[in-house]
């Protein structure tokens, strides 16, 4: 039995616990009150984490838009340089078994600008190869350039290019040379991507180590080797791939997607006329001599393109 002292310390401190729950809220007001100090806290929460565009990183804010700008931009630049050396093979044409075919089997299209310079001045056939080959010389022209860009836009932009060029490609496989199979068309989209890579470290080497290693690049890939090729093509070719470097060097980063297109569309027939027009001055006056006689004066033109020949042999070292 407990003491009268001990029972009433007993009833004491149970009375001050029955006292103290009364004071203090119950399980329902806790529960009604939460809300309210959840709903304070979150508004709080809200009004701080709120982030103007002045407070954002420029990346954040226009990476979206500039990935779309670059899709736009890339296919308007492509189509500048898939148009050079493009041709085209009609339907009528294979009904009516007109399409031609080179020694190896590749089918010959007609040329959608019969006047340029690919294939009238160099002599290129309006074929797959061709326009594979001078549309991936146009593409280092721009992959070069886009190696001064920060990683990430470059990476963006030369694969937004390649994208292009293969959706290009196996366009034409199917429209054009009547390819409809899919793991066909696959294997030689392989094979194109095996040349494009083995390109660009032919045309860097050529970049590095001088002309002469340039325009081997350009004859094996472009020319495909041939024994025939003018060699004054392939000094021309040199000549623009040097010269739209330089241009797009001096191009800047926020224009360049139309810089590059009006460097790219520069004729490239420019290079050879520098070469032709001494030389077949020349040869036109000695024909003219040999028929009407060595009196016979010459043209205003010849004498010109004569002397500024003279002029440019003196000059060289």
């Amino acid at each position: 039995m407990a003491c009268q002292t001990c029972r009433s310390q007993t009833r004491s401190m149970l009375r001050s616990a029955l006292r103290a729950g009364a004071a203090a809220p119950s399980p329902v007001a806790r529960n009604l009150a939460t809300p309210a100090a959840t709903t304070r806290h979150s508004t709080t929460t809200r009004t701080t984490t709120v982030r103007s565009f002045s407070s954002s990183s420029p990346r954040q804010i226009l990476g979206l838009r500039d990935s779309y700008r670059v899709v736009g931009a890339s296919e308007r630049l492509f189509k500048v340089c898939a148009k050079p050396a493009d041709y085209r093979i009609t339907d009528e044409e294979r009904k009516q078994d007109l399409v031609q075919k080179r020694d190896d089997g590749e089918e010959i299209g007609k040329a959608k600008d019969p006047e340029n310079v690919w294939h009238k001045t160099f002599g290129l056939q309006p074929s797959f190869s061709t326009w594979s080959h001078v549309t991936m010389l146009h593409l280092y022209l721009i992959n070069a350039r886009l190696r001064c860009f920060d990683r990430d836009e470059y990476r963006n932009w030369s694969q937004q290019m390649i994208d292009h060029f293969f959706f290009e490609c196996e366009k034409k496989m199917h429209l054009d040379h009547n390819i409809t199979s899919s793991a066909l068309r696959q294997r030689y989209l392989k094979d194109i991507f095996v040349q494009w890579r083995g390109l660009l470290l032919a045309y860097d080497e050529g970049l590095v180590k001088g002309d002469a290693i340039l325009a081997s690049a350009v004859w094996r890939n472009l020319f495909k080797g041939d024994p025939e090729a003018d060699p004054r093509a392939l000094v021309a070719v040199v000549g623009w791939v040097r010269a739209s470097l330089a241009a797009l060097e001096a191009a800047s980063d926020a224009t360049f997607a139309q810089q590059a297109a009006e460097v790219l569309e520069r004729p490239v027939d420019v290079f050879w006329t520098r070469l032709e027009v001494p030389f077949l001055s020349d040869q036109q006056q000695q024909q003219q001599q040999q028929q009407q006689g060595d009196g016979q004066k010459q043209t205003p033109e010849q004498a010109k393109a004569k002397q500024a020949a003279a002029e440019k042999v003196a000059a060289a070292p």
